[in-house]
């Protein structure tokens, strides 16, 4: 356990952009948990993790995001823009989550555009194991939301932003409850 790590604390290491990934990654750290190093595929989510001083990389392929996936408890992803290789996901020792909206019926790019675009409203943001497929794997938590109402994509994410919060909360808690019960870190 890192030195001043308090017991469930996890290493993670973060891949994310835009409104979404800032939420992600603020509520990881808001639960205690440690953001060793990220990748950002936006201006604001890197803005925010710098000023906390976290290493941001443009890329999960950069040598030393790699490195530190070798060294953390686990990938999370909110909003990431790259499909992460089956080498990369067996690197942190509990694997990697991703957050999705629309996970129940939207997998792959633009789920809230294409949800919205089918007249879709009712609305997930949903957490699951990251696996070689895309958008597959079992599912920790989705919560469900009624978007109804919602006039563009936008109206759709700005009630669905709070839901990313919840979900990714909900996720860690998992993954800490497995760690306390098991004694590992």
């Amino acid at each position: 356990m890192k030195k001043g790590a308090k017991k469930n604390e996890l290493q993670i290491c973060f891949m994310g952009g835009r409104q979404a990934g800032v939420i992600g990654a603020l509520t990881a750290l808001a639960k205690d948990n440690n953001i060793v190093a990220a990748v950002s595929y936006s201006d604001d989510l890197k803005a925010v993790l710098e000023s906390l001083d976290i290493a941001v990389y443009k890329t999960i392929r950069d040598k030393d995001f790699v490195r530190s996936l070798s060294d953390a408890d686990l990938l999370l992803s909110v909003h990431g823009r790259e499909i992460v290789k089956p080498d990369m996901l067996k690197l942190p020792r509990f694997g990697a989550v991703n957050i999705h909206p629309y996970l129940y019926k939207y997998k792959g790019a633009d789920p809230v555009g294409r949800a919205f675009r089918d007249g879709e409203f009712k609305a997930s943001i949903g957490a699951h194991i990251m696996q070689e497929q895309v958008d597959e794997g079992p599912v920790l938590v989705e919560d469900f939301v009624d978007v109804s109402g919602a006039g563009s994509v936008l109206e759709v994410y700005n009630k669905l932003y709070p839901y990313y919060a919840v979900v990714v909360s909900k996720a860690l808690d998992i993954i800490s409850d497995k760690l306390g019960r098991n004694g590992q870190r």
